[in-house]
Order: structure tokens, then sequence, then C-alpha cells
């Protein structure tokens, strides 16, 4: 059953990202890493969408991971998707 949001529900979005640069032994880059984590939150519960991508040192997507969770509002697990993406060479 899908539930309409109406003017009385709540929702409040954040958003959070963090890059860490991959350096070799010589302090050259090889690549990053990103993180971002995008919450949604009412009193019904909460979203969780996390996206992880790996970059080689030219800036190209080498692998991605996202992961999705749905949180009811005790904060149990009531849904669970990820979905890891490499990208094919063309």
């Amino acid at each position: 059953m899908e539930k309409d949001l109406s003017a009385q529900d709540d929702v409040e979005v954040g958003d959070d990202l963090s890059i860490n640069i991959v350096l070799d032994e010589n302090d050259n880059v090889i690549g990053a890493i990103s993180d971002e984590v995008i919450v949604a939150t009412s009193s019904e519960g909460s979203v969780v969408d996390e996206i992880i991508d790996v970059l080689d040192a030219n800036g190209d997507l080498v692998m991605e991971d996202e992961k999705i969770t749905v949180y009811d509002s005790d904060a149990n697990i009531v849904a669970q998707t990820e979905e890891i993406r490499i990208p094919l060479e063309g």
C-alpha cells in the first residue's frame, strides 16, 4: 500500500559526501573513492541511500556500489537492496 505524503508529514533530507584521494608510494594520484550518503527521514521511518564510487587516476569510474536501506519508525530494517556496477569498456 502506497502512502501519499501530505502537508502534515515532515520529511527531512540530508546529504554527506566525502572524497578520498588514493596515492601510490611516490605520492602520485592513482585514484579516488567517493562516498555519498543521502538520508530522508520522517515520522514513518527513514531511507538511507549510500553510493560508493571508485575512480581511476583519469577520473573514470572503475566500480560503483549502491546500497539502499529502509527503516521503520523504530529504526528496524524493513527493506534493503545493494547493487554493484562495473562499467564495460567500449
